[in-house]
């Protein structure tokens, strides 16, 4: 095994020892979890010849200065849904770092700025209405209103980045000078394991239209309200999830559609919930089928208003993205030269490069799960497919900052 790859290997395992709380792999944004993997992080940036730096919004950079102010970026997320596992994110942030002090060792200073990026709050791993906080961040996409939304103990977005030390300085847009970045990332699925494939080249990520549905009824005893006098949110709530898959199961083939947590609140047994929360995951390359998403969520609501009401609230609405082409074909190259098997897929899974990529030219890479878990303490990779999947990065960004 090469010292880079033990690198790697060893950098992983140290990083996920920082996301446990209370035996639970969960590394949530601007947590105690958190702040321990950027302590973690600004290390191995510093040990790799980079200036460290910080944003408003908590998003971590090591930067190696080039002689262009045209930069490069490269990285991923460092949040970790609960139950989640070590290596989604914090993959791509790990060997992008690595192949950027490899390069910077061995080459000295860039043509171009690279900038490798450990990205807060893409997972929504704290607050469950938002999504890429830190890539919208960094394209100048972060308003006011999207630091009010709260956590699931009612502490806003704001609150938490002051609290976590950030939002020290105004928000800003910091994609000014890129002009790319690219992001390795497990894959999440098992195509490319099944096809006993090394990498896997990004070529578009499927649009996301995601949120909750709040229905607000009255709480009340469940032994003495009769039936035909109760403002019960929970059977509305069932009404909307049937009928919502209804509409789904017409697309099989071209959507998928996920309700994945409700809450009940007070949430018990003996009791009329006053209100019921649910999630919904809608996703599609088809972007009329996700503006067709929108209308369904609308009509369902409005029509299911009454003695209960309903509150449609919009976390997510981001449109299919088709990745750099140019890239691609480089890629396409590299993974060749190498010896390197591979296919061109599109990606099932939101990314913060499916937000950059709207406003800088991006490219990702996959790389094998086994058995195409993800999202869970037995998400795994094996160490030749990390190795893999590193090379090709490390050749994607000689090519980017050095050549």
């Amino acid at each position: 095994m090469n010292k880079e790859l033990a690198w790697i290997l060893n950098a992983i395992e140290a990083a996920g020892e920082t996301g446990m709380k209370e035996d639970v792999y969960w590394r949530a944004t601007y947590t105690a979890q958190d702040a321990a993997v950027v302590e973690l992080l600004q290390s191995y940036m510093e040990e790799g010849g980079m200036t460290v730096s910080f944003d408003a919004a908590g998003n971590l950079f090591g930067t190696i200065s080039g002689t262009e102010a045209e930069g490069i970026m490269a990285g991923s997320h460092r949040d970790t849904v609960r139950q989640g596992g070590k290596y989604d994110g914090m993959l791509g942030i790990l060997t992008a770092l690595r192949a950027a002090a490899s390069l910077y060792e061995r080459y000295g200073r860039p043509r171009r700025t690279l900038k490798i990026a450990a990205i807060c709050e893409e997972e929504s791993s704290r607050f469950t209405t938002s999504n890429y906080i830190g890539s919208s961040h960094i394209c100048g996409l972060v308003t006011e209103e999207m630091l009010q939304v709260t956590d699931d103990e009612g502490i806003p977005m704001e609150t938490a980045m002051k609290e976590a030390g950030y939002l020290q300085e105004p928000l800003r847009r910091e994609c000014e000078e890129l002009s790319h970045f690219v992001e390795l990332h497990i894959e999440q699925g098992g195509v490319l394991e099944a096809a006993q494939l090394q990498t896997g080249i990004v070529t578009s990520i499927v649009g996301l239209y995601s949120g909750e549905v709040t229905f607000t009824g009255q709480q009340n005893h469940a032994g003495t309200t009769p039936m035909y006098l109760r403002q019960d949110p929970m059977p509305v709530c069932a009404d909307f999830i049937c009928k919502l898959q209804a509409w789904a199961m017409q697309y099989q083939q071209e959507l998928v559609c996920t309700v994945g947590k409700i809450v009940a609140e007070p949430g018990n047994a003996n009791v009329i919930a006053e209100k019921v929360t649910c999630t919904f995951d809608i996703r599609s390359e088809n972007l009329q089928r996700l503006e067709e998403a929108e209308a369904i969520l609308q009509r369902l609501t409005e029509a299911l208003q009454g003695t209960v009401s309903v509150a449609l609230h919009i976390a997510c609405q981001e449109p299919p993205v088709q990745l750099d082409a140019d890239g691609v074909q480089t890629l396409e190259r590299l993974a060749t030269a190498r010896g390197l098997s591979y296919r061109k897929m599109a990606s099932g899974a939101g990314h913060d490069s499916q937000v950059i990529s709207q406003h800088v030219k991006t490219n990702m890479i996959f790389v094998p799960s086994v058995s195409g878990i993800s999202h869970n303490p037995n998400e795994y990779t094996k160490p030749a497919d990390i190795e893999a999947g590193y090379l090709l990065l490390k050749d994607y960004l000689k090519e980017l900052a050095w050549n």
